[in-house]
């Protein structure tokens, strides 16, 4: 049977106390007078127009039951791309390859491990930052490809249409991709992806000048935003300092890989969409949204297949900072991602009585 990729959730908001009346002055959706009088099913001004059926099912003759619907949240990707010089040598012998139109270089192969990657990747919005883009250390504000979905045409173009050049202000790029992150509005959670071929330079504005202690700084600043950073080292490993630096920011960025080194290391295309393919899944959300935040936050109740949820930020579920969304973990969320789990539905309490 085919399984779409959306889940849907349902949300079902329950009067508890006994003798309590749902009030549409009162109901979350926002609804005036008159939205749900006489029996009808129409909202009131101000309201969403989301049915309050008093004649549905309850719990007791005088509480109502409105029941919202949702879809899983895809993530936000920002892919935080090194368009270094460097990035023109051939992986296997560190020699700048030519002709660059057709020679493997860490350029061509990554590219070509990027188009195919995103052009199998449901469920995430890609975009795109390259560094550096605007002269040797220096990153423009914002992105070359906006973060949506379906935007694998316009990385490829994107890439299609730039090449190598330039130093490697790593620091500054993740400045500015967590900058840019903050600027998006909607609740999917949000991560960067760094490729990368080497350490980070341009400390200072100095071109040759070694950056390493700012950029491993810079992950844990956006981390701390709510920005996590996975990366992926261009044939790095037999680089000593570059494979320090990029364990360490791999580390402080929230998202190390088991084993050594902690980060992705791609040496060649199919590397990299190993990669980038690993990276997605580990991503793919389990946030769901609310049409806005619970009545009263201590009185909901989560489950998953009619199983309940317990409260727990490592397995179980949690609000998102600003209580419109609920967000499986652990197991749960391993089980929404593997299809396991089916459904997920909330229940809102409106009484004083804990929800059965």
């Amino acid at each position: 049977m085919h399984r779409m990729n959306t889940l849907l959730a349902s949300f079902v908001s329950i009067g508890l106390m006994v003798g309590c009346t749902w009030s549409p002055e009162a109901n979350i959706n926002g609804g005036g007078p008159g939205g749900n009088t006489g029996g009808g099913n129409h909202g009131g001004p101000g309201g969403t127009g989301v049915t309050v059926d008093a004649g549905g099912p309850t719990l007791d003759s005088n509480c109502g039951i409105t029941t919202l619907g949702t879809t899983r949240l895809p993530p936000d990707l920002l892919l935080v791309f090194d368009k270094s010089g460097s990035m023109t040598q051939d992986p296997a012998t560190g020699q700048n390859c030519t002709p660059a139109a057709t020679c493997p270089s860490k350029w061509n192969q990554a590219t070509a491990a990027i188009n195919m990657a995103l052009m199998n990747s449901t469920m995430i919005n890609w975009g795109l930052k390259l560094f550096s883009d605007t002269g040797n250390c220096n990153v423009a504000v914002g992105a070359q490809v906006n973060i949506g979905p379906n935007t694998s045409g316009a990385i490829t173009a994107a890439l299609g249409r730039t090449g190598p050049a330039g130093n490697t202000p790593t620091t500054l790029a993740v400045r500015r991709g967590g900058d840019y992150l903050a600027t998006l509005t909607d609740n999917n959670p949000k991560f960067m992806v760094l490729v990368t071929d080497g350490a980070p330079t341009c400390a200072n504005g100095n071109g040759n000048g070694a950056d390493d202690a700012a950029a491993i700084a810079e992950v844990t600043t956006q981390l701390n935003r709510g920005f996590g950073t996975f990366v992926v080292g261009l044939a790095t490993s037999s680089d000593a300092q570059a494979n320090m630096t990029l364990t360490s920011m791999s580390t402080n960025g929230g998202h190390p890989r088991m084993g050594t080194p902690n980060y992705f290391v791609a040496n060649n295309t199919a590397d990299l969409v190993a990669a980038l393919g690993n990276i997605t899944g580990q991503v793919r959300s389990c946030t769901f949204q609310l049409s806005g935040a619970p009545p009263d936050p201590t009185m909901v109740k989560v489950q998953a297949d009619g199983v309940t949820v317990p409260t727990s930020a490592t397995d179980g579920w949690g609000y998102n900072p600003s209580m419109t969304a609920v967000i499986l973990t652990g197991s749960y969320c391993q089980h929404v991602l593997d299809g396991t789990i089916m459904n997920v539905t909330v229940l809102f309490g409106c009484g004083i009585t804990g929800i059965p």
